[in-house]
C-alpha cells in the first residue's frame, strides 16, 4: 500500500471516528449534560450544549478524500448521505409527534417494566391518611441539607430525626459550615414496610460547598445513600407543619428538645416513634469539584419507551370526575406557557422570570445553576424551543396534592456563549431533541381550568412574584400548587423509575 493510500484510509478511520462522536448526537434524539458533569441537571428547564463547533473540519477531510482518492471519498459520502437521510425521516417523524388530542384516553402512553418503589411507598395512605408523597420529597430535601450543616453546626438540635450512631459518627471538627447544598437527582432504591415499621431507600446527587475553619473553601459532587426509617405507629404530620422541623409529637420549638426528648410534651420522640428518622447516611461519590457549564455529554434514554402507569389514563379522568373544569388540553396549555417562560427565564439568567411557576425546591435547584452561570460569565442560550410531544406517564392523589407526570418531548438550538459573545459549547444553528419527565403538583382543593396567563392565581393583578414565592399585591404565596399547576420535579430519562 502506498503512502498516499495509507494517508486515505488514515483519514478514512479519523471521519468515521468524528461520525460515530458527533453523529451519535446528531442521529439520535438527545443531548446536554448530566448533574454531576455539566450544566443540563435534573434541576434545569434545558441547559446544556452540544459539541463545539459546525463541522467544518470533517467537511475538508471529506473534500480531500474525493479529490485524492474518489474510491474512498464518494462511497464515504454517499454513506453518509444515507445517514442523513435516514436521520431526516426520523426527525420528521418527531414533528409529528406533537399532542392535539383533547382526549387523555388517546394521549400515548408507552408502558415499560418499572421497579417503582416510589410508587409502592403511596400505599402508606391505606394506614395514615395524611401521607403525601409530594409532603415527604420535601421533608427529605429539608432533612437531607439540615443534616449536611450538621456535620459543621452539630447534630443536638436533630436528635429527634437522627439514629443516635448516626448523630455521633456526623460532626467534623475541621468544618466551620455547609452551604450551597443543592440537590440535582433524587432517586428511590426500596421501600419496605411490615408490623414493625417502614424504611425507605434513596440515592441522592448534591452539590455543596464546605467552609473550614482555616478560611478555606470546597465544592462537592456527592452521592448519598440515604435511608429513612418509620415506626408502624407514627403518622405524617399535619399539613400547617409539614415544611418545618418542629417536636415530631406535639410541633414545639426544636429549643424545646433535650437530646431526643422534648421538654413541653414530656415525650421520647426519637427512633422513628412519631416521624421519619434517618438511619443511615452513607457516602458513595465525593469528588472535588463544581459542575462542568461547557462540557458535552450526550443524554442517554431518549431512545426509550416512556415509562408509563398503565392506569393514568383512568386516575386522570378520576380527577376530571372532581373538577370538570380541568381539560387534557387546558393542562397542557398551561405547561406550554412554563415550557415557553423557562426557555426565556434560563437564557436571560433571570430567576424571577422562573419563580412564579416552580416549586420551591426545584427553584432553588435552578437559581443555583443560574448564579453558577452568572458568576463564571456565561450563558446557556436555548432558541426556538418547543414542543413535540407530551406523553402522559402517571397521576397520583392524595389529601393534599394532586400530581401529573408527563414526559416532554421538545427541540431547540441549545449552545453556552460567554458574556463576550464567545461560543464555548454546542451550536448557533443545529436543532437538538431531547426528552424529560415533568411532574406537575397542584392543591386538591382548586378546581377549574389551569391559567396560562400572567397573572397572580389568587388576586388576579400582575403576576410579580418575589424570590420566596409571594405575590408582592396579594402577599399570598402561589408557588406551592394550591392556586395553580406548578412544576416540581424535572428528570431525565435515564434516572426517572416511575
Amino acid at each position: 500500500m502506498s503512502r498516499a493510500q495509507r494517508r486515505s484510509w488514515l483519514l478514512l478511520l479519523v471521519v468515521l471516528a468524528l461520525v460515530l462522536i458527533t453523529g451519535l448526537a446528531l442521529a439520535r434524539p438527545g443531548g446536554g449534560h448530566s448533574y454531576s458533569g455539566g450544566s443540563r441537571s435534573s434541576g434545569s428547564s434545558r441547559s446544556g450544549g452540544g459539541g463545539g463547533g459546525d463541522g467544518g473540519f470533517l467537511v475538508e477531510i471529506l473534500i480531500y478524500l474525493v479529490i485524492e482518492n474518489p474510491a474512498v471519498g464518494i462511497p464515504l459520502i454517499i454513506l453518509i448521505g444515507i445517514g442523513m437521510l435516514v436521520r431526516a425521516v426520523i426527525q420528521r417523524g418527531m414533528k409529528s409527534w406533537s399532542t392535539t388530542s383533547t382526549d387523555v384516553s388517546k394521549v400515548q402512553t408507552h408502558e415499560r417494566e418499572s421497579s417503582a418503589p416510589r410508587k409502592r411507598l403511596e400505599e402508606l395512605r391505606a394506614v395514615d391518611a395524611e401521607f403525601s408523597v409530594v409532603l415527604f420529597e420535601d421533608f427529605v430535601y429539608m432533612m437531607y441539607q439540615a443534616v449536611h450543616r450538621a456535620r459543621a453546626l452539630g447534630t443536638g438540635p436533630l436528635a429527634a430525626y437522627l439514629d443516635p450512631a448516626l448523630a455521633a459518627a456526623l460532626p467534623d471538627p475541621n468544618l466551620a459550615d455547609v452551604q450551597g447544598i443543592v440537590i440535582g437527582a433524587l432517586r428511590y432504591e426500596d421501600f419496605s414496610g411490615d408490623s414493625g415499621g417502614v424504611r425507605v431507600e434513596l440515592e441522592i446527587e448534591a452539590n455543596f460547598v464546605e467552609l473550614l475553619k482555616t478560611g478555606q473553601q470546597h465544592r462537592f459532587y456527592v452521592v448519598d445513600q440515604l435511608v429513612l426509617t418509620r415506626g408502624a405507629g407514627a403518622k405524617s404530620r399535619p399539613f400547617a407543619r409539614a415544611h418545618k422541623l418542629d417536636c415530631p409529637n406535639c410541633g414545639a420549638p426544636l429549643e424545646s428538645m433535650r437530646g431526643s426528648q422534648c421538654s413541653y410534651c414530656r415525650q421520647e420522640v426519637g427512633l422513628g416513634r412519631f416521624d421519619w428518622m434517618i438511619a443511615e447516611l452513607t457516602n458513595v461519590t465525593r469528588e472535588p469539584r463544581g459542575p462542568l457549564l461547557t462540557g458535552d455529554t450526550p443524554e442517554t434514554g431518549t431512545e426509550l419507551p416512556t415509562l408509563a402507569d398503565a392506569a393514568a389514563p383512568a386516575r386522570f379522568a378520576q380527577l376530571q370526575q372532581r373538577d370538570p373544569g380541568l381539560t387534557w388540553q387546558s393542562l397542557t396549555s398551561r405547561m406550554a406557557h412554563v415550557f415557553g417562560a423557562l426557555q426565556v427565564a434560563w437564557s436571560g439568567r433571570d430567576p424571577l422570570q422562573i419563580r412564579p411557576y416552580v416549586s420551591d425546591n426545584l427553584f432553588q435547584t435552578m437559581l443555583y445553576w443560574i448564579d453558577l452561570y452568572i458568576a463564571s460569565r456565561c450563558r446557556n442560550v436555548t432558541e426556538n424551543a418547543r414542543i413535540l410531544r407530551i406523553d402522559l406517564a402517571n397521576v397520583t392523589s392524595d389529601k393534599h396534592y394532586d400530581a401529573i407526570t408527563v414526559r416532554m418531548f421538545a427541540t431547540s438550538i441549545d449552545y453556552t456563549v460567554g458574556d463576550d459573545g464567545k461560543l464555548l459549547s454546542g451550536s448557533r444553528s443545529r436543532t437538538r431533541t431531547y426528552s424529560e419527565y415533568w411532574t406537575w403538583i397542584r392543591g386538591t382543593a382548586r378546581r377549574g381550568q389551569s391559567r396560562g396567563d400572567v397573572s397572580c392565581p389568587n388576586c388576579g393583578a400582575a403576576l410579580r412574584i418575589g424570590m420566596a414565592g409571594t405575590c408582592e399585591y396579594c402577599r399570598v404565596k402561589v408557588t406551592s400548587g394550591e392556586f395553580d399547576w406548578v412544576l416540581s420535579r424535572i428528570e431525565q430519562d435515564d434516572s426517572y423509575t416511575g
